[in-house]
C-alpha cells in the first residue's frame, strides 16, 4: 500500500503552507528522510521529508498551491509496487520551476519549445535563458525593442503576506494613533553606551514596549472568534524586511529580559530570519509587534495589525527639530510613534494611554536601564 506524504504542522502558529518546489518527480526513487519538497508556512521554509524508501508515485499538490496542514501532498509506492492512477514516468508532464515559468511568460516563450535539463527533464531558469540567447537569424532592428511588461505572481511568501494583510484589513476595525516623543536624553545615553553595548533604536523601543504592556493588557492580547484573550506573557514581534517580503521573529518573554538580553537575542533572531534559518516557532506567537521604518527615512506610517494580535507599533526616524524645552526653543531629537489597534478589542482612550506610558519610558532613559545594573551603568 502506498505511503502518504502529508503537510506536517511544524508549529502551533502553522495553519497552512504553500508548496515552493518539488525536488523529486513521479517515477523518481526516494530514500527515507530525503527532502522531497520545500513548503513555505508562517513565513518560514519547511522541508518535506520522505517517510519511507520507495518510488514517488504521485504529486497531488503542485508548486505554488496553498493547502492546510495535514493535507495529502504526495504518494510513495513501496519497491515493486504500482499505483493504478499514478502517471508513468515516461509520460508524466514536464515540471517547470516557478522562476522559469515566469521568465518564459514574460518573454512570450512557449514552454514546449524549451528543453529541460533538470532532474526528470525539469525546465529550469537556465534552460529558458539558453533559448533567449539563441540567435533568431532575423536582422537586428535599428530601433530599441519595446520594454516588456513584468509580472510578479502572488505566490510563495509574497502570496502569504498578501492574503494575511488583506484578511487583517477585512476583518478588523483598525485605527491608527500617532504621537511625537522627545528622545534627546535617550539618544545621548545610547551614544554613551556604545563602548559597552551596541543598542539599536528597535532594541530600545522593544524594551519600552515590554515595560509598558503589562500595565495595558488590552494591547497585549489576541482576538479569537468571539472573545478577547488578555495574555500574561509579553512576546514582542520584530518586523524584518526581506527581498521578497516580511517576516516577524518573536522575542519571547520580553518583559522579563534586561536590555542586554533583548539586544543580543533580537540580533540573533533578525540574523536568522534574514538568512532564512528561522524556525516556525521563532516566527509565530507574538502578542504585540514593532515595525521600525526609521532607517528608511520615514517619519510616520500606518502599520497593519498582524492577526490575531490586536496592535502594532510603527516607529519612524529620529530627527532633530526645534522644540520648547525648559522654557527655551532649542534643537531636540524627536521620534514619531504610530500605533494601529483593533477597535473591536479596545477604544481610542486606552490606546492613547498606552502611547503615553510608552512615551514616558522613552523620555526617561533610567526607566529603560534601571533594572540592568550588572549589564550597563544606569
Amino acid at each position: 500500500m502506498a505511503s502518504e506524504v502529508r503537510l506536517p504542522q511544524a508549529g502551533m502558529g502553522m495553519q497552512d503552507g504553500t508548496v515552493l518546489e518539488w525536488f523529486k518527480q513521479p517515477g523518481d526513487a526516494v530514500e527515507a528522510g530525503e527532502v522531497l519538497a520545500e513548503v513555505e508556512a508562517a513565513k518560514a521554509t519547511v522541508e518535506i521529508l520522505a517517510p519511507v524508501t520507495g518510488t514517488l508515485a504521485r504529486i497531488l499538490v503542485p508548486e505554488g498551491e496553498t493547502v492546510p496542514v495535514r493535507e495529502l501532498l504526495a504518494l510513495i509506492a513501496a519497491p515493486g509496487e504500482t499505483i493504478d492512477d499514478a502517471p508513468p514516468a515516461a509520460g508524466r508532464p514536464v515540471q517547470v520551476t516557478p522562476v522559469a515559468r515566469r521568465l518564459a511568460k514574460d518573454h512570450g516563450i512557449a514552454l514546449d519549445q524549451v528543453k529541460g535539463t533538470g532532474p526528470g527533464g525539469r525546465i529550469t531558469e537556465a534552460d529558458v535563458r539558453v533559448l533567449l540567447e539563441q540567435p533568431t537569424g532575423a536582422p537586428v532592428a535599428a530601433e530599441a525593442p519595446a520594454a516588456l511588461e513584468t509580472t510578479v505572481p502572488l505566490t510563495g511568501r509574497r502570496g502569504v503576506i498578501a492574503q494575511r494583510m488583506h484578511h487583517s484589513l477585512q476583518t478588523m476595525a483598525q485605527v491608527t494613533l500617532t504621537r511625537e516623543v522627545d528622545v534627546t536624553g535617550l539618544a545621548d545615553r545610547r551614544e554613551a553606551l556604545r563602548d559597552q553595548i551596541e543598542v539599536t533604536w528597535t532594541d530600545l523601543i522593544v524594551r519600552a514596549c515590554a515595560l509598558a504592556l503589562p500595565a495595558h493588557p488590552r494591547l497585549n492580547a489576541t482576538v479569537e472568534a468571539d472573545r478577547i484573550r488578555l495574555l500574561p506573557d509579553v512576546h514582542v514581534g520584530i518586523a524584518v524586511a526581506l527581498d521578497d517580503g516580511l517576516v516577524v521573529p518573536v522575542l519571547r518573554d520580553a518583559n522579563r529580559k534586561l536590555l542586554r538580553q533583548i539586544t543580543e537575542e533580537s540580533r540573533e533572531l533578525v540574523t536568522r530570519a534574514q538568512q532564512g534559518r528561522a524556525t516556525i516557532e521563532e516566527l509565530t506567537g507574538a502578542t504585540f509587534t514593532v515595525s521600525n521604518l526609521g532607517g528608511y527615512g520615514i517619519d510616520a506610517f500606518t502599520p497593519i495589525v498582524n492577526p490575531p494580535e490586536v496592535a502594532i507599533l510603527g516607529v519612524g526616524r529620529v530627527v532633530e527639530r526645534p522644540a520648547r524645552h525648559d522654557g527655551q526653543l532649542v534643537w531636540r531629537r524627536m521620534l514619531t510613534l504610530s500605533l494601529t489597534f483593533d477597535h473591536r478589542a479596545l477604544d481610542g482612550a486606552p490606546a492613547a494611554d498606552f502611547l503615553q506610558t510608552l512615551s514616558r519610558h522613552l523620555q526617561d532613559p533610567s526607566m529603560l536601564l534601571s533594572d540592568a545594573p550588572g549589564d550597563v551603568d544606569a
